[in-house]
């Protein structure tokens, strides 16, 4: 399926009120270099990639793997493939856990941000993803948590070209504009840091940023725990990949 017939599944699943443990994505950029490392079956002509666990009961699985099935292929879902052995089933997860590892195959940088959408907006914001790496000549690699709509474009680059640093910046900026603009959060997990903090202003006004560091002088009167983090600073320079390498090599590993 495509990257959007994928996402729409992912809606339709849920809207069928199943639950799984685990509902992934990857797309074919992140197939294919994961694949070539793996070697885990993944069907590299295909736009996109689900990997769906469930649990509970035998009885109950099966029925859901059955449901689960039949909303895929009403989805342009093909090749649906059931693991059949403990040892199938963990190479299947080998590959999706170490997909950010192996996306080095293609660059040996890469550079994301964790926004979250509805579940419902995952096509659109795919979709913004896929043209704004365009726009700037980056290759975008898309694996993420596709049950909770948290995203993980990975634009991939290389460090060592000093002049690609300000394009991989501001095409994840826009990448993030994009899932504000569709009802998304700066964040689904690993939260506002030293980076996003700049963002908040997109979403909260000044009265409820105002309102939350009130809260938080509560706790931390003498500021002195993470600060300049979560909060717009004006005082504090901005953070750039150009000025602090150290985040893009650090950002190689996850």
């Amino acid at each position: 399926p495509s990257i959007e017939s994928a996402s729409q599944a992912v809606s339709a699943v849920i809207g069928h009120g199943i639950v799984p443990a685990a509902l992934e994505m990857m797309d074919n950029v992140t197939v294919g270099a994961v694949e070539a490392h793996y070697h885990a079956g993944y069907p590299t002509d295909a736009g996109a990639v689900l990997l769906v666990e469930v649990d509970g009961i035998a009885e109950s699985t099966r029925e859901l793997t059955a449901a689960i099935a039949r909303i895929l292929t009403e989805n342009q879902g093909y090749a649906m493939r059931e693991a059949q052995t403990p040892a199938e089933r963990e190479l299947l997860w080998a590959g999706r856990k170490g997909a950010i590892g192996a996306l080095g195959r293609i660059k040996p940088n890469y550079y994301l941000h964790d926004g979250v959408v509805p579940r419902s907006r995952l096509p659109q914001v795919l979709s913004a993803v896929g043209e704004i790496g365009e726009h700037y000549k980056l290759p975008v690699a898309n694996v993420f948590h596709a049950g909770d709509g948290n995203l993980h474009p990975n634009i991939l680059f290389d460090l060592r070209d000093r002049d690609v640093l300000q394009q991989v910046e501001a095409a994840g900026e826009e990448m993030l504009r994009a899932v504000v603009e569709l009802g998304g959060a700066l964040s689904g997990e690993h939260g506002i840091g030293l980076e996003k903090s700049a963002f908040m202003p997109w979403i909260y006004s000044e009265d409820d940023l105002d309102a939350m560091h009130r809260v938080k002088d509560v706790f931390d009167a003498d500021g002195i725990l993470n600060p300049g983090k979560i909060f717009p600073d004006p005082s504090r320079r901005p953070v750039h990949l150009a000025g602090r390498t150290g985040l893009a090599i650090e950002a190689k590993w996850w």
